[in-house]
């Protein structure tokens, strides 16, 4: 039988990223659900990003402030609207795969065909836990979301403890009256569990998308068991639309996707490298990253994040619990 082999293979590394990068946010939970909004300004400037600059600087107006002025004799004062920053930290990562031709022979087939064909979901994997180090950073001890973001009921007894309808309620009242920017929920797969038992998980099809949506109280739900647990107390996140800004791009000197070959022991390689930013809206990345570029550790480190904006325009909310 003759088998394709990978090094025979037309692989253009421009289109091969582009096809990663599109198949990786057409399939994104976070994408899907709101959580996470592109932001076409940061794709340019990740594009104009010397290789070795790490970290990327977002402008935005702050809400107007004043009082009114009574209509009369006097003239108008003009205000201005004022501006601030935030920080957001430059991500890149990179993976390398292999396989020699022995395991072709053996297996009766090519794979790194197959691990062509998986790169897309293997990132997706690796972008969850980016986003779920963040959320552990903002309501770390001593976080910036921790004090007044986060519901924590596990310390009571019995019922009181266990996440359910109310106390979802109560976490979502943490927002005051801009609840009604939370749109969707994060749990671990034994909290989706339980409020599956509790009949409290609605799932309904979306035709445009082809895809099972369930919800919980109306909130999006996005199941991911690297969410934390800690001798059975669970974070469940209250999540507002756009509350991450999500692109990608490729800085200048970065090579996103390469090919090779040891002739000498018959092994293919595929390379991949990303440039992303998965930056929670409001806030700011304020310390060092203990490498080149941050790494999940950093991003868990509550004393690297620095709020920004009002928290009201912060829609992220930790109900921690049990079940």
């Amino acid at each position: 039988m003759a088998l394709t082999k990978f090094a025979d293979m037309v692989i253009v590394p421009e289109k091969f990223t582009s096809y990663v990068n599109e198949r990786t946010t057409e399939k994104s939970a976070l994408v899907q659900s709101g959580v996470a909004a592109p932001d076409a300004r940061v794709a340019q400037v990740i594009n104009g990003t010397p290789l070795g600059g790490n970290m990327i600087t977002l402008p935005f107006y702050k809400p107007l402030s004043g009082d009114d002025e009574i209509f009369g004799e006097d003239a108008l004062t003009p205000d201005g609207v004022q501006t601030g920053n935030e920080r957001a930290t430059l991500l890149i990562r990179q993976k390398a795969w292999g396989a020699t031709d022995l395991a072709r022979v053996k297996g009766g087939s090519d794979p790194m065909a197959a691990i062509m064909n998986m790169v897309s979901d293997w990132w997706l994997e690796r972008e969850q836990a980016i986003f779920i180090n963040v959320l552990k950073g903002l309501f770390g001890a001593s976080g910036v979301l921790a004090t007044n973001h986060m519901l924590d009921i596990s310390t009571q007894s019995g019922a009181a403890a266990m996440i359910g309808v109310d106390a979802t309620l109560d976490a979502k009242n943490l927002m005051g009256d801009a609840y009604d920017k939370i749109t969707a929920v994060a749990m671990h797969s034994a909290t989706y569990t339980k409020l599956q038992k509790q009949q409290k998980i609605e799932t309904e099809y979306s035709s445009d998308l082809k895809v099972k949506i369930e919800t919980y109280l109306g909130y999006r739900v996005i199941v991911d068991d690297s969410l934390p647990v800690n001798s059975g107390v669970y974070d469940t996140y209250l999540i507002g639309a756009g509350a991450f800004t999500r692109d990608s791009g490729a800085p200048s000197g970065l090579i996103s996707t390469e090919t090779d070959r040891d002739k000498l022991k018959a092994e293919d390689f595929l390379i991949n490298r990303k440039a992303f930013v998965l930056h929670p809206n409001g806030v700011s990345f304020t310390g060092t990253p203990s490498k080149a570029y941050a790494t999940n550790g950093d991003l868990a480190t509550a004393s690297n994040w620095q709020l920004v904006k009002d928290a009201k325009n912060v829609p992220i909310v930790c109900l921690r619990h049990k079940i």
